[in-house]
């Protein structure tokens, strides 16, 4: 018999995919299979900032990628619209520039970066 086993980080990562979904917006987990065209967004690892008595907090990285280099208005303006709707549909308060590389022989994508807190409880 195998049972399969949900760490609290990964829970974190699915509950942000699933408001992004939510407000209708399609967002990945799976960097392997992440490509922007013309942008896209990415839920990267999250990192433990603390443990309560029953539950587990996180800083988790979500990424607004352009595929297409920020060389015109409407390439700037269509990455920073969607990063707006995603701070709307996620609460977060803040995002910066970035950049995303999708593996070791590629460029970097520029991108913006939103460090959001997650909250999960702990299963019994």
């Amino acid at each position: 018999m195998s049972a399969t086993v949900t760490s609290e980080a990964s829970a974190a990562r699915r509950r942000l995919v699933a408001m992004l979904e939510a407000a209708g917006i399609e967002a990945s987990s799976d960097a392997g299979a992440f490509y922007p065209q013309p942008v896209g967004v990415l839920v990267g690892l999250p990192a433990l900032l603390r443990r309560g008595l029953g539950s587990r907090t996180f800083e988790v990285p979500v990424l607004v990628v352009s595929g297409d280099p920020l060389n015109s208005e409407l390439a700037v303006d269509r990455l920073y619209a969607l990063a707006d709707d995603v701070v709307g549909a996620l609460k977060a308060d803040r995002y910066a520039p970035s950049s995303w590389r999708s593996s070791s022989n590629a460029e970097p994508l520029p991108a913006i970066e939103l460090p959001v807190t997650v909250t999960v409880e702990q299963e019994a």
